[in-house]
């Protein structure tokens, strides 16, 4: 009896310190990277015989993950036009792409409840640390008519009928914030897509991720260089979203000034870059407390407006808009009030690449690059919409549409009847 007690015991205590150890190793961390392709217009073109932007970042990702551990998942999320494929959801990994997920019938990849649906389909699928979203697709910033899927502006313009036009629905981004509403933080959001980096969006998804990394101007249809960007979106650096930012500007700062394809045919690219900046979603509430203050240093009353001649803008439809927030305050702040703001702009905005030239399919911006002032510390990459006597005209009603926005109010623009 004695000896079959020693026995259990001695297993117990086995057992009892294998336990233990499995307790002391911590699990290994898992990161996913969700890709949302909203290709269903021009980007996913290919009648010319050559390979769509959509197919050729594709390509770049499926190369970037060769680099990547299995801890590591790069998902993608495809809306082509063409019209013998239906909306999927993909794995990439060791240098293939896999299908995880078909659907069955079209719709509109720029349809709020669909963009949240394949997100909380990736989070249960793999289930993770930590989450980063890449905004894939056409853009216009913070311009919007109505709150509704319909709407004329914003993020992922999808045709609706399996074809390349770039007439159709529009995410707006007051409906993508609610969209994320209820979701752990993103660790990051890159929008790869022209003009998303204005402070209006950033206020408006300040909830939803600690950065927010993008330009507030146009961008090349190329968007950014997969093939070297995918470690740095899984970096677990403290200053990742700065390398993201730099492997960005980086390459098309090389790009201009090597490719025969870009040096050729955009000479006055060369030596230039894509605008970029960082923001710290957590600071948005103090940048718009300090911009508040200072717009009440110096912003008139309607219908006296403030001078913009010069500064750079990064959106043209008929009308010079989204004009550089930092620019316009170093301006027409005096020299104290300036300071004080810049002091909380730089925390908001802790990464900054400027470039006074951009590609561009805007005549209007191309022609005003050379007259764009500059200086080292002019510009901060991020654009604010400045109300003017001649957006309230019944063909843009920018004035009228601000009013969307949070950011809005946060920075009391009816105070100067507006």
């Amino acid at each position: 009896m004695n000896r079959f007690l020693l026995i259990i015991f001695s297993l117990v205590l086995v057992c009892s310190c294998s336990h233990n150890d499995d307790l002391d190793v911590p699990p290994v961390q898992q990161h996913t990277v969700l890709i949302y392709m909203s290709g269903e217009n021009s980007l996913g073109d290919d009648s010319d015989g050559f390979p769509s932007y959509m197919e050729c970042d594709l390509e770049e990702l499926v190369e970037g993950s060769k680099k990547l551990a299995d801890n590591q998942h790069l998902i993608a999320f495809i809306d082509s036009p063409n019209p013998n494929e239906y909306p999927s959801i993909v794995e990439i990994a060791g240098g293939t792409r896999r299908t995880i997920y078909s659907y069955n019938e079209d719709f509109y990849a720029s349809d709020p409840a669909k963009f949240r649906e394949v997100i909380d389909y990736v989070r249960a699928k793999y289930p993770s640390d930590d989450y980063g979203l890449v905004l894939w697709g056409h853009a216009t910033g913070w311009l919007i008519s109505t709150d509704s899927v319909a709407s004329t502006r914003s993020y992922g313009i999808d045709s609706g009928n399996n074809t390349a036009s770039d007439y159709g629905k529009w995410m707006n981004v007051t409906q993508m914030a609610r969209a994320l509403e209820g979701l752990p933080k993103l660790r990051f959001i890159l929008a790869d897509c022209c003009n998303f980096q204005c402070i209006e969006s950033a206020y408006e998804l300040r909830n939803t991720a600690d950065y927010l990394i993008g330009s507030p101007a146009e961008i090349p249809g190329s968007g950014a260089p997969y093939d070297e960007l995918v470690t740095c979106m899984f970096s677990q650096s403290s200053t990742f979203y700065k390398d993201m930012a730099e492997c960005y500007y980086n390459y098309y700062q090389k790009a201009y000034q090597e490719d025969p394809d870009y040096t050729k045919k955009y000479n006055y690219l060369i030596g230039y870059s894509v605008p970029l900046s960082v923001v710290d979603l957590s600071k948005m509430q103090q940048l718009a407390d300090a911009t508040k203050t200072v717009l009440s240093t110096f912003m008139p009353y309607k219908p006296d407006e403030i001078n913009l001649d010069g500064i750079t803008y990064y959106y043209y439809s008929g009308k010079k808009v989204m004009y550089d927030m930092q620019a316009v305050i170093k301006r027409h702040a005096a020299a104290s009030d300036y300071a004080a703001w810049l002091s909380v702009y730089n925390k908001a905005v802790p990464y900054v690449r400027y470039s006074q030239h951009w590609m561009t399919i805007s005549s209007n911006i191309y022609r005003d690059f050379d007259s764009f002032e500059y200086a080292d510390d002019m510009y901060g990459c991020v654009s604010m919409f400045i109300p003017r006597n001649d957006y309230a005209s019944s063909n843009y009603r920018y004035n009228e549409h601000i009013r969307n926005l949070q950011w809005y109010y946060a920075v009391n623009w009816s105070a100067y009847g507006w």
